[in-house]
């Protein structure tokens, strides 16, 4: 029969074992955890900016005869020029009435080296951190890319500001600057959502096999 002093002293040890497994946990969220929440606060705020962007596009199409900024070629509001200069501020600079005239949506906050403007009349492309797919089609919205993160990469090499012709036979990644190798889209239909190994696949399910990005 054990003693009173030999159980308390099995309890004693067990309850230290059970701290000590505690503290190791403790130890490795304290670790992990700041990373996470880095990363998360990137992506969610990243997400919600691509949504009121998505929506800002709807409604300007919906007040202009279905058509998004980038489509217009006559002399009445041309994005001819713009878009053959890969500019993307003179695209969003149309939905400025549409975007709460809040141009902080346009930044990502993981992009670092892009800042918010404080007004729209200001804007160029060094306040934006997305891109815009200025061949964004309604057929197959829920599958047609209208935004997204400029971290991309073609061919192992870092797409550059300007014009990018993006066709569905290109090996596509992210860079790791922003979403760690992960980015944000936004589609025609007004839903965003974060990819990572499987923005290939994303491509190749364009309505469009050849699809113009003008990337900031």
């Amino acid at each position: 029969m054990k003693t009173h002093s030999a159980r308390a002293k099995i309890r004693g040890l067990t309850l230290l074992e059970v701290l000590v497994v505690l503290a190791i946990f403790a130890i490795l969220a304290a670790m992990l955890l700041p990373a996470t929440i880095h990363n998360q606060r990137g992506r969610i705020p990243c997400l919600s900016n691509l949504k009121q962007i998505n929506i800002a596009f709807i409604m300007y199409a919906a007040d202009n005869a279905g058509k998004f900024p980038m489509n217009f070629s006559g002399t009445n509001g041309n994005m001819t020029t713009s878009v053959g200069n890969g500019e993307v501020s003179p695209i969003i600079q149309k939905l400025s009435p549409y975007c709460g005239h809040n141009p902080a949506i346009l930044v990502c906050p993981s992009d670092v080296d892009r800042h918010a403007t404080t007004n729209f009349e200001e804007l160029t492309d060094l306040n934006i951190s997305y891109f815009i797919n200025a061949d964004a089609s309604a057929n197959n919205s829920a599958f047609s890319i209208l935004a997204g993160d400029r971290n991309l990469e073609a061919a192992s090499q870092p797409v550059k500001p300007g014009l990018f012709v993006l066709t569905t036979n290109v090996y596509m990644r992210w860079t790791d600057s922003l979403h760690k190798r992960r980015g944000c889209l936004g589609f025609t239909d007004g839903h965003a959502q974060l990819a990572g190994t499987n923005l290939n696949s994303i491509i190749q399910n364009q309505p469009l096999a050849i699809n113009r990005l003008c990337v900031p």
